[in-house]
């Protein structure tokens, strides 16, 4: 028969042993809780970063579109194909001007990159060392230029001029606001969550981090080689032009330390438009803090409904 102090001993041990089973239950419970949880922040992020590309690449369609629409005007067809003749040029100036609070900084260009007329380009500005025109390219790009009379650094549209047989008689270029760009990070953006947009070298065009920031020093610059834009940059370079376009190549949504110094959840979509990338980030810490407290939530919300 067992005494009062075995009967005791026993009862604790079958309560530590419930204890030790609960507590194992709770850590299997919340492990997994975490995961699914980390991983439904992971594909939110993703979506994201599709979503803001889309929106991108439809803002960066439509100054195509605006450029082939300016780039049919027989003003700027004529000035183009008599660069000499002072009545052609400026009657060209003058839709300049018209089309200025519209279209910023449209400036015509001969075959070779001298400007012949433009909103604030000087005619006989030289743009012959650009890539676009020492590379003899024909299509619409957007590029980056250095400014020689705002002595600084821009983004632009460019494409070409045909006459009415279809043959290229010269280029024109107008600036792209980067603040229109920086609006579309505005959207439906989560605390913690960092969008930025980059080309295929890397170049900061905007982002979310911007958006408080009226000098716009910040941008055009050399982003960081973290991970996140590694990851991208080495795919457009693997895959070239087809990437994202052809076949959609999917990526695992990496963990890293990303250009400002902070630990993230970061990944990308393509930019067709611009052969660039929109870089996703969210800071680990805000979804590794909320994965543990929705875990506990989650166990403990059957017990405490239960009455």
């Amino acid at each position: 028969m067992k005494t009062n102090f075995e009967t005791q001993q026993s009862s604790l041990k079958i309560g530590i042993g419930f204890i030790i089973l609960f507590i194992i239950f709770i850590g299997i419970t919340s492990y997994n809780q975490r995961r699914i949880f980390i991983k439904s922040h992971k594909l939110n992020l993703q979506i994201l970063a599709i979503a803001k590309s889309n929106q991108i690449n439809t803002f960066l369609d439509s100054q195509k579109e605006k450029l082939v629409a300016i780039a049919s005007l027989n003003d700027f067809k004529e000035a183009v194909l008599s660069p000499n003749n002072p009545q052609k040029i400026e009657t060209a100036k003058k839709t300049i001007n018209e089309l200025k609070n519209v279209i910023p900084g449209i400036s015509l260009l001969n075959s070779d990159g001298i400007v012949i007329v433009g909103d604030i380009d000087f005619p006989g500005t030289d743009y012959t060392q650009h890539p676009y025109f020492s590379e003899k390219r024909q299509d619409i790009r957007f590029t980056k230029y250095s400014d020689p009379i705002r002595n600084k650094e821009y983004y632009a549209v460019i494409g070409p001029i045909y006459d009415g047989n279809n043959t290229i008689i010269g280029r024109i270029a107008f600036d792209i606001e980067l603040d229109q760009i920086n609006v579309i990070f505005k959207q439906s953006l989560e605390e913690n969550t960092n969008i930025e947009l980059i080309d295929n070298e890397g170049l900061i065009l905007g982002g979310s981090i911007f958006l408080d920031h009226q000098n716009d020093t910040e941008v055009l610059v050399q982003k960081d080689r973290d991970l996140g834009a590694r990851i991208c940059l080495s795919h457009l370079k693997e895959y070239g032009q087809t990437y994202g376009i052809v076949e959609y190549h999917e990526d695992e949504i990496v963990e890293y330390v990303n250009h400002s110094g902070l630990n993230v959840f970061g990944t990308h979509a393509y930019v067709p438009n611009i052969y660039g990338c929109i870089i996703a980030e969210q800071r680990a810490d805000h979804v590794l803090q909320f994965s543990v407290a929705d875990s506990l939530k989650n166990i403990f919300n059957p017990f405490v409904s239960i009455k």
